[in-house]
């Protein structure tokens, strides 16, 4: 039976202007005695490792029961590939890493595509075409 419990604040994040968001994760000891844990963020196969990184220590004494917050931040840089991506915490062992370790819930967020940016139409520009039509129009009238 794993000596660690984890579990998420929330399902899914939204990232910031600049790609940037936190996840709030609760880790529990549920031993007897004071374990040694490493904490690892792990991406799901599509997002990129250097993604996301343990906020403070990745490797901590947790006491016995004593719940233990732990943020991951994620900071995806712009012009990732858009999509829905995730990630979960793993609480692994330092004394059995290979028998005693819990992979945490998932987490998902998206990365939306770049906006693209249309040019606004310049107030002075449709004035002129405007005028250009009405001189086109006074010739032609003209010239009959």
């Amino acid at each position: 039976m794993p000596s660690f419990t984890v579990t998420a604040a929330h399902k899914k994040l939204k990232l910031d202007s600049s790609g940037a968001a936190r996840g709030t994760f609760t880790v529990t000891n549920t031993s007897a005695q004071t374990l040694k844990g490493r904490l690892l963020a792990r991406p799901s196969e599509a997002a990129r490792p250097e993604w996301f990184s343990v906020v403070g220590d990745s490797t901590r004494d947790f006491a016995p029961n004593v719940p233990a917050q732990v943020v991951v931040q994620l900071a995806v840089p712009q012009g990732s590939p858009p999509g829905s991506y995730s990630f979960r915490l793993d609480a692994v062992s330092q004394v059995a890493p290979d028998e005693d370790f819990t992979e945490g819930p998932s987490i998902t967020f998206d990365v939306k595509a770049p906006e693209q940016h249309k040019r606004p139409i310049v107030p002075w520009i449709l004035i002129v075409a405007g005028a250009l039509i009405v001189l086109i129009i006074v010739a032609f009238l003209a010239a009959k």
